[in-house]
């Protein structure tokens, strides 16, 4: 759990100068995260020795395909930094489109790697990967919402 508290904290601090700073941040950000994460993954997922390779190829292709989604979102969170004080009705609503159509995405792709892990490794193993992947990015999702106002809650 104070792994994981850690591994937030630097996710919260980096997330506010991914929003404004260089590539080389961001790439420094994703390679400690990434290492954070895995070491988390590591300690709680209990491997046996035989299911540890296909655990980690699995697991390897999962976050790389995750990596395109979350360009789309710290996207998404970039252009809403700049407009949330000036978004109109229109504004809002392609907002959330695009917003709930990343959603989709990242829930399309855990569907699909639950079935790979299921069929490699088992239900009960593949189950809980998703609930520890879930657990990090619902504690993610809720440090990084925690800081952004809501559309419209500076304007009237």
């Amino acid at each position: 759990m104070k792994k994981l508290i850690t591994i937030l904290s630097i996710v919260f601090l980096s997330f506010i100068s991914l929003l404004s700073n260089a590539q080389t941040q961001d790439e420094l950000f994703n390679s400690v995260f990434k290492q954070e994460k895995r070491a988390y993954f590591a300690e709680n997922m209990h491997l046996k020795a035989d299911e540890f390779d296909k655990f980690w190829t699995i697991y390897g292709a999962f976050e790389n395909e995750r990596v395109n989604i979350g360009t789309e979102r710290i996207n998404l969170l970039k252009t809403y930094v700049e407009k949330y004080e000036t978004m109109s009705n229109e504004d809002a609503d392609a907002f959330m489109k695009k917003w709930l159509a990343v959603d989709k995405k990242e829930d399309a792709m855990r569907v699909k790697y639950y079935g790979k892990m299921k069929k490699d490794l088992g239900a009960k193993t593949a189950a809980h990967f998703l609930q520890l992947d879930d657990y990090i990015q619902t504690a993610i999702k809720f440090e990084i919402l925690d800081e952004l106002p809501f559309i419209g809650e500076f304007s009237n």
